[in-house]
């Protein structure tokens, strides 16, 4: 029989068994419930990272989420200030940064391909193609003598 070689086979194609596990992982994230407070919400993102290092679950941007009991679009929000404290705004830019150290990491590492790193960095944390036209124009003061 082939294999499927659409994304979706991949999915269709996982173990029984790390279905189970990497969904009751989710799960345990899942029922702590939301955060109220700064403080609550640094302790959940401090438990999510320990909880990241026991389980099957890696550091992403949307399990993260999942643990906050928050959108994306409230993450996105939270990491620019809005419709939060600086503490809260600061928490969530340390957590990103750990999460985009963890995938440059692992890509650097070889444990995942460049292609899926950098989707990953783009659609996570805001990479993005650019060639500035600053860096393409000569500095002609550093060629001065």
């Amino acid at each position: 029989m082939a294999k499927n070689s659409y994304p979706q086979g991949q999915i269709d194609d996982m173990e029984p068994s790390a279905v189970q596990e990497i969904v009751t992982s989710l799960k345990q994230l899942h029922d702590r419930g939301k955060p109220e407070t700064d403080e609550e919400i640094k302790q959940r993102i401090e438990e999510y990272f320990s909880f990241c290092q026991k389980s099957s679950i890696r550091p992403g941007i949307e399990s993260l989420c999942m643990a906050l009991h928050i959108s994306r679009t409230t993450l996105f929000n939270w990491n620019n200030g809005t419709n939060c404290s600086k503490e809260c705004k600061e928490l969530i830019q340390s957590a990103k940064a750990f999460i985009g150290a963890y995938i440059e990491q692992v890509m650097l590492g070889g444990k995942i391909s460049p292609p899926s790193g950098i989707f990953l960095m783009k659609n996570w944390l805001s990479y993005k193609d650019a060639i500035s036209i600053e860096e393409s124009i000569p500095n002609k003061e550093e060629h001065a003598y």
